[in-house]
């Protein structure tokens, strides 16, 4: 009988055991954080094209196809049937190779249009058939007969922003049967000026443009640089900002408003001690801070790399203000229940009333049919319908009586409104720029994303709204102030920061300045 009881108790104690370790594991999990690298040993990253834009032909067989599958990497194309004969015979774009020299990797056919050969400068490319050949790093096009003066691949017009191959070293990491390569380490290349790129974007945002971002990408730079948040955290891209200490890492978001601001978050998060400057892509509606910062309202359709990875090049940099957003309230249930409090963080706006609750519907609709509000035009269309609707409705009228608003400590007298925005930067619903239509001979400061300056303004109605867009109509202009208190009682009412919305308790707002960002803007 003792000797069941010790053994009952020695399996307890290793339990207990593996539990412990496990959580110890998860602990360190969460605080490390890898960049994982696809093992093209797998095959090709292979995409299938319903219809190929321009002329293209098989690799393997050689004829002429109208659809079929294309690796986003190196870019060779081929017969639906044919792509386990197109791994075995080509090797894919190699994330990493050993070696002091970096060598040409020549990809045959279906070069772009209008390409020239590097040898002897005429067309190349250009028969109707297989012909010629491309290099998927430094993208140089050369004839089938001319030979390069040296085979030494030096990345080509965008190396700044490459990662050669010859300069990472993997590893394995996982356990059996879970095990996948992640980078171990990246050597500077001797490279002038080299700041590398690293692409964040998630491949279902926008109308599945995401995905065509990433493979554009891709065959750009080194896939490794690429990262996809529909598999990944955004903490795992970032993590070559700890691989490379001192080197000016660069970070491109492709995505609307809400990725930026998960980007921002997660390097807050990280404490870098030189965070990397993050620079915009827009995709979807809205992109308010996109513009604000000079990289345009939304890209549609096919991503030219070559013309965004110029617009880096003009880029600089500046400081985005972030604040803190601290919302408590207390519950009552016949007993007293302590203080609740959520803190959010703020990057573009808030708003409380009838601009929150057009976003508040557009949201909940999206969220029952996501695949009807897939395209820009009929998102604008849903936030136009929402917005009459509510002109007849008027379910925020009197928000006054509801709330009590204090500018640094400055109590506010309300007229007869239906909502209140707090702007950190001058573009908001899309491209409307409310404080520089303001026609009152109040003494206030131009609008600006890096003054610790947020502008206060106030909604008369769901039609004020529509006569700011279209610039008939000026704000009602409440102030601006480095703290914003507003006091919320008498019912709930919604709300939104940076564009997502809910509907709020009664509870005190406090808006107070947090850090700044480091962006980059085009002037």
């Amino acid at each position: 009988m003792d000797d069941t009881y010790k053994a009952i108790g020695a399996m307890l104690a290793m339990l207990f055991f593996v539990v412990y370790l496990s959580r110890l594991y998860r602990r360190y999990r969460l605080r490390h954080y890898e960049v994982p690298v696809r093992d093209i040993r797998k095959g090709h990253r292979w995409f299938m094209m319903d219809l190929f834009t321009e002329p293209t032909y098989c690799n393997i067989s050689g004829y002429h196809i109208i659809h079929g599958a294309r690796c986003d990497s190196c870019g060779i194309s081929v017969y639906d049937h044919s792509m386990r004969a197109a791994d075995k015979k080509f090797k894919c774009k190699q994330v990493c190779i050993k070696g002091e020299v970096m060598h040409h990797q020549w990809i045959p056919g279906n070069l772009p249009l209008c390409s020239v050969c590097d040898v002897c400068g005429e067309d190349c490319g250009n028969s109707p058939e297989l012909c010629d050949r491309r290099c998927c790093w430094c993208q140089r096009t050369v004839h089938d007969d001319c030979t390069p003066s040296t085979d030494i691949c030096d990345m080509g017009a965008n190396c700044k922003e490459i990662v050669p191959p010859n300069c990472l070293e993997l590893k394995w990491v996982g356990l059996k049967g879970r095990k996948h390569l992640i980078v171990k380490s990246v050597r500077k290349p001797s490279i002038p000026e080299w700041s590398p790129l690293i692409v964040i974007a998630n491949r279902k945002s926008g109308n599945n443009d995401g995905e065509h971002v990433l493979q554009a990408f891709r065959a750009i730079l080194n896939p490794a640089q690429v990262i996809d948040l529909h598999d990944i955290p955004p903490e795992s891209g970032l993590e070559w900002c700890h691989l490379l200490p001192l080197i000016p890492v660069r970070v491109l978001v492709c995505g609307g408003d809400g990725t930026i601001g998960w980007v921002l978050k997660s390097i807050e998060k990280l404490q870098f001690k030189k965070p990397p400057r993050v620079c915009i892509l827009p995709l979807g509606t809205g992109n308010d801070l996109s513009r604000v910062l000079g990289w345009g309202e939304g890209y549609t359709g096919d991503v030219q790399v070559t013309d965004v990875l110029s617009q880096l090049k003009k880029a600089h940099p500046v400081a985005l203000d972030r604040w803190k957003v601290e919302i408590s309230h207390e519950k009552h249930f016949g007993i007293s229940v302590p203080k609740l409090k959520r803190v959010m963080m703020m990057n573009n706006y808030a708003s409380i009333g009838v601009d929150a609750l057009v976003t508040l519907n557009f949201h909940k609709r999206r969220e029952s049919w996501p695949w009807l509000f897939a395209n820009r035009l009929i998102n604008k269309f849903a936030y136009f319908t929402y917005g009459t609707k509510d002109v007849l409705e008027r379910e925020c009228k009197q928000l006054n009586k509801k709330m009590r608003v204090e500018l640094d400590d400055r109590v506010l007298e309300l007229p007869d409104i239906e909502g209140i925005v707090i702007l950190n930067i001058s573009s908001w619903g899309g491209g409307c720029r409310p404080w520089e239509l303001a026609s009152d001979d109040l003494d206030f400061k131009p609008a600006s994303y890096d003054d610790g300056l947020l502008e206060v303004m106030a909604l008369y109605s769901s039609f004020h709204i529509a006569q700011l867009q279209v610039g008939l109509a000026a704000p009602f202009r409440l102030g601006q102030a480095r703290k914003v208190k507003i006091s919320l009682h008498g019912g709930k009412a919604p709300m939104q920061l940076d564009g997502e919305p809910w509907e709020q308790l009664p509870a005190e707002i406090i808006i107070t300045h947090h850090s700044q960002a480091a962006m980059m803007a085009i002037s």
